[in-house]
């Protein structure tokens, strides 16, 4: 059977092609029966392990849509590893220090594109994509786009109201066994799916991946350069200010409040700051007189 290419494409439906427990059923009954399997001791025995690998029984465990088998390739991939078995520890703790610094400038560049710019999408940019182009990084709006893309391939059909909670169900149109029951509660803006597919988390944007994640992290190091008096041979000061406003207009800039707010600080601040700067021009000025 290693060599059956229908074998596989059946093996690999049931390890991960299917959406819920009928659709996973009906393949895993379907495959055993057409190749004689039902008294093989070996897939009596992953069957009842099947919450353990197959992806539809297991929706209540993060995994993020990675598979186990996946796991290793993408470290490999993420590492760029270069070592072999033959590879000394000494040489392979080199590649790792190499490998780090790699991510690092890569993280600088992304953290530089992803605050000084905002990503397009190939789609008109409604609210909803502008809304998200403005929080999450680039490479976080770009996973974003693509689950909008499947999105757009959806039916939705509203099957039951239960007094402000709606039932909808939601399938792709030509995928049979793909519905699924999505309940949306306006009032507390909740949606609940039975199989995790359509689940918006309470906090459904994660403030570790938008543009802020790092603030704390800023400020954090700000805090201790300060501490030990490096801050101006650091990073100038006006570069950190600059980072700051731009978070907060980047927070503000969607609320008219507190856009109103901002511009009255900016006013306030910049007549306080004229009138510093006169007094200091005068200051010297008239230093410079005296001098003479």
């Amino acid at each position: 059977m290693k060599s059956d290419s229908t074998f596989k494409a059946a093996f690999n439906k049931c390890l991960s092609g299917c959406l819920n427990q009928a659709e996973f059923n009906a393949c895993w009954e379907a495959m055993i029966t057409k190749y004689n399997l039902k008294e093989y001791k070996w897939f009596i025995r992953i069957y009842k392990l099947r919450h353990k690998w197959e992806t539809a029984l297991s929706k209540d465990f993060f995994s993020a849509g990675i598979l186990s088998s996946q796991r290793s390739e993408g470290t490999n991939n993420a590492v760029g590893f270069r070592a072999t078995k033959k590879t000394s520890l000494t040489k392979l703790y080199y590649i790792f220090q190499e490998t780090i610094r790699r991510w690092r400038r890569t993280e600088d560049i992304d953290e530089f594109n992803s605050t000084k710019s905002i990503p397009t999408s190939h789609y008109p940019m409604t609210s909803l994509l502008k809304h998200a182009s403005q929080v999450y990084t680039h490479t976080l709006f770009r996973d974003f786009e693509d689950e909008f893309n499947l999105v757009v391939a959806l039916q939705v059909q509203l099957i039951h109201t239960n007094g402000q909670k709606m039932i909808y169900q939601v399938y792709l149109e030509d995928r049979v066994g793909s519905a699924q029951a999505v309940m949306y509660d306006p009032p507390n803006e909740i949606i609940i799916c039975p199989f995790k597919k359509f689940e918006v988390s309470e906090k459904y944007i994660s403030f570790r991946w938008t543009k802020f994640a790092k603030v704390e992290v800023w400020n954090k190091q700000e805090a201790e350069l300060k501490a030990k008096g490096l801050l101006n041979g650091f990073t100038p000061w006006h570069l950190h200010m600059l980072r700051k406003y731009y978070s907060l207009i980047l927070k503000s800039h969607t609320i008219e409040e507190a856009r109103k707010i901002i511009e009255e600080s900016f006013k306030k601040d910049s007549e306080a700051i004229q009138t510093i700067v006169e007094a200091a021009s005068n200051n010297e000025q008239n230093t410079t007189i005296t001098t003479t």
